[in-house]
C-alpha cells in the first residue's frame, strides 16, 4: 500500500478543465463532484458514468503515435516524408517537442479522473431495479475498476511509474507537490490488485455475448491485463536484477489466463486467420480478447495505407503510410523453420544467407514462407484475392511493387515531398494486416479494421518468454509451439541449428512475437522492455526489385538498400517519455525521468 500522500491522487490543474467540458453532455455541464445523488437517480445519466469511462480509451491505430501505426517509431516500419515520424528518428524528442507524448499523457489521466467519477457515483444510484439492476452497476463498476487499471499501464509503460489514482481531485485540491513516484513494482502491484478483485468478484463474463457490449472489458482482460502487466514488470527494463521471482509470476499469470478462458477462447486455425483483422468488432472471434469497437477504416485507408480509387489506378491517398521494413520480412521463416538471414552488414545491404533461401535474379524469395507472412505483408507478386465489387471475369488483384510500376511501384527518394513519390512504398513493401483487398480496388476502401487490445496468441507467447527466463525451457517449447503450429510451422526443437539453451530460445521467442503481433503495437514496447532499440533502430532497408522488361511478366532482379534517412532515436532515454514540460514542473515530485532532466 502506498502512503497517504501518494494515494492522494494524480493530475495538473488542466486535466480538470480538459475533463470536466468532456462530462458536460452527460451531466448538464455541471462539473461531476458537484453532482448530486439526486442528479443521477435517471437510467440515462447512471449509465453515462459507465459510459464516458470508456471515451478516452485509445481506440484508434493512431491516437497515441502522431498519426501514425506505432510500428513507424520501431524497425518493423518505415514512413516516407517529413512529419512527427522524421523528426522523432531524427533525435529531436524533448519535453518541450514532445510529440504524440502530450496526447496520451492528457488522455490516460482523462480517462483516470472519468473512472474515479464513475466508481464514486456507481454505488450510490438509487435508481429502482425495473431501470437498472444491482447486477448491471455490479458489472458496470467492474467494467470502470479495470479501465482505469488500463489508463494506469498505458501510462506507466510510456512514462514510467506513477501515483495510483482513486478519486477525482476538486478543484481546490493542494496536495499536487506531494504526489511521488511509486516504483514500478509498487504501481504494477497495484494494477494486478485491481484485476484480482475483478476475477475474485465474478462479475464479469468471460466474453459479452449482447450485441451492444462486444467492445466492453470483459473478464477475459483482467486476466490478459494481469499477464502484460506482471511480463512488463518482469522485463529487463523494470528488472534489471533479473528477479526470479517476479519472472515467475508473470508466468503464473500467464498460464492463469489461459486456463481461466479456455471455455470461451481459443487459437483460431490459419483458414480464419484473416478474420482477426478484417471482420465486423460484432462478430464473436474465437481468439479475440478485447477489439476497439471503433471502426478504424479511414484510418488506415487514408494515413497508413494504399488506397487505389480504382482497380490498376495509381490515384492513392496523400501517403502510402507505414510500410513494413526487409528486418521485418526477414523475420518469417522458410516452411521448414529456418530464417531467411544468418548475419548483415553494417548497413544490411550485404547479407549472409541460410540454406534454402535465395535472391538471385529470377528467383522469388517470397515463396515457402511461413503462412502469417501473406497475412501481413504486399510483396512484389502478391495475390491479394477478389476486393468488394469486383467483377467476378476480372482476374484476382495483384500487386507488383518493382521499379517503374504505376502507382504501387518502388520509391527511391524517402524525402521527397513530391506526391507522386510518396504514394509509393520506400520498402518494396505494403502492409497487409488490417487491410481486406478492398483497400486496393475500392474507392470505399475496406470495409472492417478494429485495432486488437489483447488476443490469446499474446498469452501464449508471453508465457514461453517467462517459462524461458526462468529456464523452464521445456515449458517454454510447448507454449511457442502452440503459436508455431497454429501457422504450419515445425516445432522449433526440429528447425536446423536447434540448441536446447536459453539463448537461442530466447532469439526464437521474441523473433515469433515480432511475426506473430506484427502491426499490431507491441513492438515498440517490446524493445523498451527488452533495452534493444540502440540494437534494432539503427538502420532499417528495404528492397528494391527491378524487372528486365519493365512490366509484370519480366524477371525480377533483388537489390537490399538502406532506407538512407536519419536513425537517431536510439539513446536510453528514448526508452522511456518525457512527461510534458509543464505537467513536470506542476508535479515536481513525480516530476520528469532523469534521463530527460
Amino acid at each position: 500500500m502506498y502512503k497517504q500522500n501518494i494515494i492522494q491522487k494524480v493530475l495538473g490543474i488542466f486535466l480538470l478543465f480538459f475533463v470536466l467540458n468532456a462530462c458536460e453532455d452527460t451531466l448538464d455541464q455541471v462539473p461531476s463532484d458537484k453532482v448530486t445523488i439526486d442528479r443521477i437517480l435517471n437510467k440515462n445519466s447512471v449509465k453515462g458514468f459507465r459510459d464516458r469511462s470508456y471515451d478516452p480509451l485509445d481506440n484508434t491505430f493512431t491516437d497515441y503515435s502522431g498519426g501514425q501505426l506505432l510500428e513507424t517509431y520501431t524497425d518493423d516500419a518505415f514512413r516516407a516524408g517529413t512529419g512527427v515520424t522524421f523528426d522523432w528518428h531524427n533525435g529531436l524528442l524533448s519535453p518541450n517537442q514532445n510529440m504524440f507524448a502530450n496526447v496520451l499523457w492528457t488522455k490516460c489521466w482523462q480517462g483516470i479522473r472519468q473512472c474515479n467519477n464513475a466508481l464514486e457515483y456507481l454505488p450510490q444510484s438509487t435508481v429502482s431495479e425495473d431501470l437498472i439492476s444491482d447486477i448491471d452497476l455490479e458489472q458496470w463498476y467492474d467494467e470502470v475498476l479495470l479501465l482505469r487499471a488500463w489508463y494506469h499501464f498505458s501510462l506507466v509503460q510510456n512514462f514510467g511509474p506513477v501515483p495510483f489514482i482513486e478519486e477525482a481531485f476538486s478543484v481546490d485540491f493542494a496536495g499536487w507537490t506531494e504526489l511521488t513516484r511509486p516504483t514500478f513494482e509498487e504501481i504494477a502491484s497495484r494494477i494486478v490488485a485491481e484485476c484480482d478483485e475483478v476475477i475474485a468478484r465474478g462479475n464479469l463474463p468471460l466474453r459479452w455475448q449482447v450485441s451492444t457490449d462486444y467492445d466492453n472489458v470483459n473478464m477475459a482482460f483482467a486476466y490478459a491485463l494481469k499477464s502484460r502487466v506482471l511480463l512488463f514488470n518482469a522485463s529487463l527494463l523494470n528488472n534489471p536484477g533479473a528477479d526470479q521471482a517476479k519472472w515467475q509470476k508473470a508466468a503464473d499469470a500467464a498460464q492463469q489466463c489461459i486456463e481461466a478462458i479456455a471455455p470461451e477462447y481459443e487459437l483460431v486455425p490459419m483458414s480464419e486467420y484473416a478474420r482477426l483483422f478484417e471482420e465486423a468488432v460484432s462478430v464473436v472471434n474465437k481468439e479475440v480478447i478485447l477489439r476497439s469497437g471503433h471502426n478504424g477504416t479511414a484510418t488506415m485507408n487514408a494515413n497508413n495505407g494504399v488506397d487505389l480509387s480504382t482497380y490498376g489506378s495509381a490515384i492513392q491517398s496523400s501517403n502510402c503510410g507505414a510500410v513494413p521494413t526487409q528486418e521485418l520480412v526477414d523475420c518469417f521463416e522458410l516452411l521448414d523453420g529456418t530464417l531467411p538471414v544468418a548475419s548483415y552488414n553494417a548497413d544490411h545491404t550485404q547479407v549472409t544467407f541460410n540454406p534454402g533461401y535465395s535472391e538471385n535474379d529470377g528467383d522469388n524469395p517470397y515463396m515457402g514462407r511461413d503462412a502469417r507472412f501473406y497475412h501481413s505483408i504486399v510483396y512484389n507478386g502478391a495475390n491479394y484475392g477478389r476486393y468488394k465489387g469486383m467483377p467476378q471475369a476480372d482476374p484476382e488483384l495483384t500487386i507488383y511493387t518493382y521499379v517503374g510500376r504505376a502507382g504501387t511501384g518502388f520509391n527511391p527518394n524517402p524525402l521527397s515531398q513530391e506526391e507522386a513519390d510518396k504514394r509509393m512504398s520506400s520498402t518494396g513493401y505494403y502492409g497487409k494486416k488490417f487491410r481486406s483487398a478492398s483497400y486496393w480496388g475500392s474507392s470505399a476502401g475496406g470495409s472492417n479494421a478494429h485495432k486488437i487490445f489483447f488476443r490469446l496468441a499474446e498469452i501464449y507467447l508471453n508465457l514461453a518468454e517467462a517459462q524461458c527466463e526462468l529456464n523452464n525451457l521445456d515449458d517454454a517449447i510447448t507454449a511457442l509451439n502452440v503459436i508455431r503450429n497454429r501457422a504450419g510451422q515445425p516445432n522449433i526443437e526440429n528447425v536446423a541449428g536447434f540448441t536446447k539453451t536459453k539463448d537461442f530460445l530466447m532469439q526464437r521467442i521474441r523473433n515469433e512475437r515480432r511475426v506473430e503481433l506484427c502491426f499490431e503495437g507491441h513492438r515498440f514496447h517490446d524493445q523498451r522492455r527488452w533495452r534493444i532499440i540502440s540494437d534494432a533502430n539503427g538502420v532499417v532497408s528495404g528492397m528494391k526489385v527491378s524487372s528486365n522488361n519493365g512490366t509484370d511478366n519480366g524477371t525480377f532482379s533483388y537489390e537490399r538498400v538502406k532506407i538512407d534517412v536519419a536513425r537517431n532515436a536510439t539513446a536510453d532515454k528514448y526508452l522511456i517519455l518525457p512527461l510534458p514540460i509543464e505537467e513536470a514542473r506542476r508535479l515536481p515530485g513525480i516530476g520528469q525521468p532523469s534521463v530527460w532532466k
